[in-house]
């Protein structure tokens, strides 16, 4: 790609994305570089900045890292997104895939390989360099399709409704969940959100 890159960088933590800001801006490859601390606000700066590239972290409050790209994605779908985490899990990395981003990548990653990597994601490449993080617990245990399941009985939604929106029948949603009790050792869907929230998976929406 030619010409000077427009970057966002979205973090709820205003140092990281201020030390990653730092990190970049001497860089003399960005026209520009802005910073967002929710879904709405990237939304927003997306539609004045039009960035090349977004580094979004995961696991932020409210609407998370991964119903934030959905949203990007669905306003422009050819924006270049990377994921940023401290940590991964096999089925995260997955559904990062899945959902469209272009690329997942570790917050530890020093200046120099995040500048290729958002150069290399730019000119359309993908960098998921990032190794999942293995752990010995039921969420790395849990498929990307799961993982979906799981978030989406944190919005509060029916099988009929999940299965809508992930395109499978309610039998099928039924199926997963048996699964997902298991995997999580939990009895009912409430017991399965509130263990998602302890392990990380999830994120308290905002009301």
């Amino acid at each position: 790609m030619s010409g000077r890159k427009r970057l966002l960088i979205v973090d709820d933590h205003a140092v990281v994305s201020a030390g990653i800001e730092a990190m970049l801006r001497a860089e003399e490859g960005f026209a520009r570089i802005a910073t967002a601390s929710s879904a709405a606000e990237a939304m927003e700066v997306c539609a004045e900045l039009e960035p090349n590239v977004v580094l979004l972290d995961v696991r932020m409050p409210g609407v998370d890292g991964f119903s934030t790209l959905e949203l990007l994605l669905e306003r422009w779908p050819h924006l270049k997104i990377i994921l940023l985490s401290m940590s991964a899990t096999p089925p995260e990395v997955k559904l990062g895939k899945r959902l469209g981003a272009a690329g997942y990548l570790p917050k530890t990653t020093n200046r120099a390989t995040l500048i290729a990597m958002i150069n290399k994601v730019a000119d359309g490449g993908t960098c998921f360099s990032m190794e999942a993080t293995p752990e010995n617990s039921p969420q790395a245990e849990l498929t990307s399709r799961e993982l979906e399941v799981v978030r989406h009985l944190g919005r509060g939604l029916s099988n009929h409704d999940i299965g809508r929106s992930l395109g499978i029948s309610e039998h099928t949603i039924k199926s997963h969940l048996k699964a997902i009790f298991v995997k999580l050792e939990v009895s009912d869907r409430a017991e399965a959100v509130a263990r998602a929230y302890e392990m990380g998976m999830m994120s308290v929406e905002k009301l």
